[in-house]
């Protein structure tokens, strides 16, 4: 059966339940399966835009090859040449590269990647929060709510796999030796893949230290680019085209939680191998992040609006759960004071740092907050680097990377 796609959509996202398609709206709240959900862009620029990603001169310093893992590198290298192959036929005989999985693009689409990147942010911040500024716990039997990611069978298939050489050739000698069963050579040759998922540098935070001022930062920008709807420019333009108003403080963005769940849920990041649950976790900050009535009273009195169109004007009277201001988020999420200038633009925010509310766990807590982070790398153990470290064939006791 045909699939009738709207004619002003530039992108449209499908679920694929059971390989029949169905479209799904922007503003459904229903999750994206990264690996049933297919996005079918209007214009094929698949190959000229994998193709610049090759280019030093277009890789953003936070997207560099050298900071994602090996299988993103192959994975995207290895989708630039099928598409490639596809548009490169004779005419007549082109085939197209789209639509192409969510899960695909999450990983050889650099703005996906950079979303990515925003969730990990607000994952870690959220595991941070709940390990320190938390003042309720999880218990075990929970999860079971709206939001939680489904089990899904479906893989992900590429046209190549890459693997490391030394992990094959392993297998492969085992094998004629005898000393490994064929379902256990099996068994590991499929885990192969998920090796290079590994980054080669590993980094991490420094335990019990708060995060850096930037980070911070990046936080509470991820916070409102993956919870928040789209608004539009004036409050006319929200008003005609059904578009969320504009604010005049960004404190009194809505966030919603929901709209969050669906989107770290969408990018892959929600897993139910964790414990206890990033969506969990979520429902526990929008439950503490709210003010007594008597702040919130404090808060709008403050704002002293009158003007009916006002776009300073929320929904702090209204008793729906799902959306909370970014201002009570990042108070509790981070300490940062409310209702301070704020500004998400970095240029603009130069070398001040935020101001941090006194009466917040972040103060209370004293620990020490740092710019480091903890690198592990073994140069002899990575497969990247250990080529290096081998005995030089024309000096006894040497290796190679002693003349590096």
């Amino acid at each position: 059966q045909e699939q009738k796609f709207p004619p002003s959509s530039s992108v449209l996202a499908c679920i694929v339940p059971n390989g029949k398609w169905q479209s799904q709206s922007s503003s459904s709240s229903s999750e994206f399966p990264p690996e049933t959900t297919l996005l079918y862009p209007g214009h094929e620029y698949t190959t000229d835009l994998l193709l610049r990603q090759f280019d030093q001169k277009t890789m953003p310093p936070d997207g560099h090859w050298t900071r994602t893992s090996p299988a993103v590198f192959f994975e995207t290298a290895s989708h630039y040449l099928v598409s490639a192959h596809r548009r490169a036929l004779p005419q007549g005989q082109k085939v197209l590269t789209v639509p192409t999985p969510l899960a695909r693009e999450c990983i050889v689409n650099p703005n996906f990647r950079s979303l990515k990147r925003r969730g990990e942010h607000v994952a870690n911040a959220l595991r941070f929060w709940y390990e320190f500024g938390a003042s309720n716990l999880i218990p075990d039997n929970s999860g079971e709510h709206e939001g939680a990611p489904q089990n899904n069978n479906t893989q992900l298939s590429s046209v190549f796999a890459t693997v490391f050489s030394a992990d094959l050739d392993k297998i492969a000698n085992e094998l004629r030796n005898g000393t490994v069963s064929a379902d256990a050579a099996a068994h590991r040759i499929e885990s192969l893949k998920s090796k290079l998922d590994e980054r080669p540098i590993g980094r991490r935070p420094i335990p019990n230290t708060l995060p850096s001022h930037k980070n911070v930062y990046l936080g509470v920008v991820a916070l409102a680019a993956l919870g928040s709807a789209p608004s539009a420019v004036t409050v006319s333009d929200a008003s005609i085209m059904g578009m969320a108003p504009p604010v005049e403080n960004t404190d009194r963005i809505l966030v919603s939680k929901r709209r969050l769940i669906s989107v770290l849920g969408g990018l892959g990041i929600l897993s139910n191998d964790e414990s206890p649950l990033l969506q969990d976790i979520i429902h526990l900050l929008w439950k503490e992040a709210r003010l007594d009535d008597e702040l919130r009273v404090g808060i709008e009195q403050k704002s002293n609006v009158t003007d009916i169109e006002s776009s300073i004007q929320t929904t702090l009277e209204s008793n729906d759960e799902d959306q909370i201001e970014l201002g009570l988020l990042k108070l509790a999420l981070f300490g940062v004071a409310f209702n301070q200038p704020s500004k998400f633009c970095m240029p603009c925010l130069g070398s001040s740092k935020p101001r941090y509310d006194e009466q917040s766990w972040v103060i209370k807590s004293n620990l020490r907050r740092t710019n480091g982070e903890l690198v592990r790398h073994d140069a002899e153990r990575c497969l990247l680097c250990r080529e290096s470290w081998r005995p030089c064939p024309h000096i006894k006791g040497k290796s190679a990377a002693a003349f590096r």
